[in-house]
């Protein structure tokens, strides 16, 4: 497995949070058809129950492949989750909550970015025996200082929603 800690210090600590949410996006940074949403309400309306789902499925493809394939791998999941978790609350979930706060937005803001980088690190964690997907495109959007906010459209067609 691979270590958490470099590559959160690496990328994660690195991101300006939110520095470019509304401004032009680089189409390139994603493998996914994207939309773009207008504002803040529009992003928050589409980090939702639905939302919430998809990205569930997708990292239960993750744990899927690790049971079936790397069970010894796995057995260490929940440890590895525990390390992430501290990680991130000691570090860039604080400013990621201020922002939360200070700016009024919907909680669900906040809880959706918490699970995005819970998964990163896990696929990272992960990455040398199941190859890194659909999280990793978040991170890259999240690197260019916007926020995957939605999915339209049945998964995996369909398009992400980015603020």
């Amino acid at each position: 497995m691979n270590s958490v800690n470099d590559f959160y210090n690496d990328r994660l600590v690195k991101i300006n949070w939110f520095e470019h949410c509304g401004k032009p996006i680089d189409r390139s940074i994603s493998k996914n058809n994207f939309i773009v949403v207008k504002g803040w309400r529009e992003a928050e309306k589409g980090m939702n129950f639905s939302w919430d789902n998809m990205k569930l499925n997708v990292r239960n493809d993750l744990t899927l492949a690790l049971h079936e394939h790397f069970r010894e791998d796995y057995r260490e999941w929940n440890k590895i989750t525990l390390e992430v978790k501290k990680m991130l609350g000691e570090g860039v979930l604080k400013d990621i909550h201020y922002y939360v706060m200070n700016n009024k937005l919907n909680p669900n803001v906040y809880e959706s970015i918490e699970w995005d980088l819970i998964t990163i690190l896990m696929e990272h964690a992960y990455s040398n025996l199941v190859k890194p997907g659909f999280y990793f495109q978040l991170l890259e959007i999240y690197e260019q200082g916007h926020v995957p906010c939605g999915w339209k459209g049945k998964w995996p067609s369909g398009s992400l929603k980015v603020f």
